[in-house]
């Protein structure tokens, strides 16, 4: 205190170094629990090579997609051969590579395509054309049933039936030298068909209207969005039978067979291997391998031949087209297809299915 009875700059001298005497003379403590770094290099490297992998695979896969296309093989072996072409599923005539990377080309022109690779290479002896397929579009079942004749007048050629080879699956085997099949195969079907679907019940339930301006009075024939005119039926029909006619001949001629004779076989139904047998739609029984065999014997391949492949698949369109076919299974197939041709295919077309 001061004379003058101040006790503040004893407070204040009193007061700091009461602090000082307090004050913490160690390191701070934290009262949370530790924190770690995050080790961002790391991450990102380990992303990096993930990235990588993947870009890998998907380059591989078009590396197989893009000579698959191209009708190439990855069999580099020497000698005589037996080619191998595979007619898989529904008939169209499709030009594109489809889903690359994930798939070759489909179509009725990838596969006359592969046909003539198998002609030109010096080295295939012998062809033996697999067919697995229900049929499809009329015009490019005759376009590859035009390729295979053009096979057989140069090589040898095989055909081996896998489950189905029926309508168009059936015609597009014809031209060639032999035909396998196995017993419980499904083939014949020979016939054309012409389907629609119509809304207009469906539309006028649900006052729904359309208004087509057309060139002529069957521009617009087949329609789903009114009913059939009997002369529209008359004129489908009368062109369906001509289709008919040409399948029937062309049966008749590469079989050998009176057109008379196809014609009482080819009411639609369909036949087993055995039943096609007899009826001399085909000409033996038999496997994939005992195609093969019978093929390198017209060859003239001595031993156990060796494959060409060619317009070989990609494994990635295996996979997604697995998928898409198990997806399809829990639909109503019929509508579904239904909803295709009327919704995709500008004008129905006669199918040999």
């Amino acid at each position: 205190m001061d004379e003058y009875g101040d006790y503040s700059q004893d407070s204040e001298g009193r007061d700091e170094s009461e602090q000082a005497q307090h004050a913490p003379t160690g390191p701070l403590l934290s009262s949370g629990p530790p924190q770690r770094r995050t080790n961002w290099a790391l991450i990102i490297g380990i992303t990096l090579v993930v990235l990588m992998v993947i870009a890998g695979g998907f380059l591989l896969a078009a590396i197989f997609a893009f000579f698959g296309a191209m009708g190439l093989t990855a069999d580099l072996s020497t000698g005589p051969q037996v080619g191998v072409v595979t007619i898989s599923g529904p008939i169209s005539a499709g030009d594109s590579l489809g889903s690359w990377p994930f798939g070759g080309p489909r179509g009725a022109r990838a596969t006359m395509s592969q046909l003539r690779q198998a002609a030109e290479d010096s080295s295939v002896k012998a062809v033996v054309v697999r067919i697995n397929s229900p049929g499809g579009s009329a015009a490019a079942s005759q376009a590859i049933y035009k390729e295979i004749q053009r096979l057989a007048e140069r090589k040898p050629v095989v055909v081996s039936m896998g489950d189905v080879a029926a309508s168009g699956g059936y015609y597009v085997a014809c031209p060639a030298d032999v035909i396998f099949a196995n017993p419980a195969t499904i083939t014949g079907s020979i016939g054309v068909i012409f389907e629609t679907l119509n809304f207009y019940e469906f539309m006028e339930k649900y006052g729904l209207e359309t208004e087509t301006i057309k060139s002529g009075r069957y521009k617009d024939t087949g329609s789903p969005f009114r009913p059939m005119r009997s002369d529209e039926r008359e004129l489908l029909e009368e062109m369906l039978m001509g289709v008919y006619n040409q399948f029937v001949r062309d049966v008749a001629q590469a079989r050998g067979m009176d057109e008379a004779k196809v014609k009482q076989l080819a009411d639609g139904r369909i036949y087993t291997g055995e039943q096609a047998l007899a009826a001399g739609l085909i000409d033996q029984l038999g496997n994939f391998y005992d195609a093969v065999d019978e093929a390198a014997k017209r060859g003239g391949i001595k031993g156990r031949p060796k494959l060409k492949q060619f317009g070989a698949g990609s494994p990635w369109r295996s996979f997604f087209d697995a998928m898409a076919q198990a997806i399809i299974r829990q639909m109503k197939p019929d509508l579904m297809e239904q909803l295709s041709h009327s919704l995709i295919t500008p004008q129905p077309q006669p199918q040999y299915r």
